[in-house]
């Protein structure tokens, strides 16, 4: 069917209702399967799992390989031979779904320290975030099944359907007439 698009500034907790009614609108009575896929942000989970329960969530492998190097920079530090290294291997586990040796292997580093004012260091910070998100970064399975692993096609569409047009040269918008 057609494409869809919904974009809203606001909330969580308002955004949710919004998408799930263009969701019905759109035959989401009729879906055999539902497949959220998001950055691995909380909100987007606790709203796929208030308004899509049973749905599947999958975890962006752009967003996912993000956090890989963050802990690449932190051990390593940026543009280091010895980071990259790291990463990309690291990276071939996330892309097999090899969650658990992924996290072994950032246990494994040498620690450092938390960033000013945090309580824990980036390595412990994204161990558990690939822990918590384990299941929903089962990338082969996910492929096999024919699903999306990658948010582009979205991420591209807020960039060129909602950002792009919003700011064309002379546009002028009220916040009702931007949400429309």
């Amino acid at each position: 069917g057609p494409i869809r698009y919904v974009a809203r500034r606001t909330r969580a907790s308002t955004f949710g209702p919004v998408l799930y009614e263009r969701a019905v609108q759109a035959g989401l009575s009729r879906a055999r399967e539902v497949v959220v896929l998001g950055d691995g942000a909380h909100w987007i989970w606790d709203l796929a799992e208030e308004h899509f329960p049973g749905a599947v969530q999958i975890v962006d492998l752009w967003h996912a390989k993000q956090h890989v190097w963050n802990v690449a920079h932190a051990v390593f530090g940026r543009g280091t031979a010895a980071g990259a290294i790291w990463a990309e291997t690291v990276c071939t586990s996330l892309v097999q779904g090899q969650i658990t040796a992924l996290v072994t292997a950032i246990q494994a580093l040498p620690p450092v320290a938390p960033p000013p004012g945090q309580c824990r260091s980036v390595p412990e910070v994204e161990a558990h975030y690939f822990a918590r998100n384990a299941a929903r970064m089962r990338y082969p399975l996910f492929r096999a099944q024919g699903m999306q692993v990658g948010s582009g096609i979205a991420e591209a569409a807020c960039k060129t359907v909602v950002s792009t047009r919003a700011k064309r040269s002379g546009m002028r918008w009220t916040p009702v007439g931007l949400d429309r």
